[in-house]
């Protein structure tokens, strides 16, 4: 696929708002990119009778509509309803929607836990902390898959303690942190738990003593954050 696409349909007024990620589409190619890349966001869900109204009234596609109608009402799989949607603005070749598929295929083979982590961790990384904690809390709810092993519940409560500090609540992030180095001992992740507690106790990062909060604490939460992140990445 090229670096530029001129999109073929036209781009609607009214976007179709998707609640799971938080974002609006605004035309028959923002849908399929969506799908391609953020699948772990959907479900069988996504398709249903808004999403068709949405396909029929604002973008025109009346055939497409009626498509993932009848596909919905026979039972279609969920990988055949996204190759539908996904593929009928031809912004992917053949080869990437076979991909798509086969990415599904692996997602099906997957626990609910391992699905549900997924689908958190693109929320985080769509910047959508508040649905991803959500998520994460969701796991930690459930019953422990001792298959999954200490690795993957560390993952969960140390991408937890991420979106808590993406929120500057650092509190909540070291306890988190605390919780993730039980599960899996590691020596930066001890690290980020000292320095969400730091965070929490209003010290600036080895700084070696307690600083008096400026007029502007949003500017210092901030700054702080961007040094929280330069860690993570060390």
């Amino acid at each position: 696929m090229g670096l530029v696409v001129v999109c073929r349909y036209q781009r609607t007024k009214a976007p179709l708002f998707v609640e799971q990620a938080g974002v609006n589409l605004y035309s028959l190619e923002e849908l399929s990119y969506f799908l391609y890349h953020n699948i772990c966001l959907a479900d069988r869900r996504f398709f249903d009778e808004r999403l068709c109204r949405w396909l029929k009234e604002e973008i025109g596609c009346e055939e497409l509509a009626l498509r993932i109608q009848k596909g919905i009402s026979s039972g279609a799989s969920f990988p055949s309803l996204v190759r539908l949607a996904a593929g009928a603005s031809g912004l992917f070749e053949e080869k990437e929607l076979a991909e798509l598929e086969e990415r599904l295929r692996g997602l099906a083979a997957l626990t609910e836990q391992e699905r549900l982590k997924l689908r958190a961790d693109e929320l985080l990384n769509n910047r959508n902390e508040w649905a991803a904690i959500e998520e994460y809390r969701h796991i930690l709810n459930m019953h422990q898959n001792s298959r999954l092993g200490m690795g993957f519940y560390g993952a969960v409560w140390n991408n937890l303690g991420v979106c808590y500090a993406r929120q500057f609540l650092f509190r909540k992030a070291a306890g988190c942190f605390e919780t993730s180095y039980e599960y899996q001992p590691d020596e930066e992740i001890r690290k980020e738990a000292e320095l969400a507690w730091q965070m929490a106790e209003g010290i600036l990062p080895e700084a070696g003593e307690k600083r008096q909060m400026p007029a502007d604490p949003q500017k210092v939460l901030l700054k702080w954050e961007r040094e929280y992140r330069v860690r993570q990445k060390q």
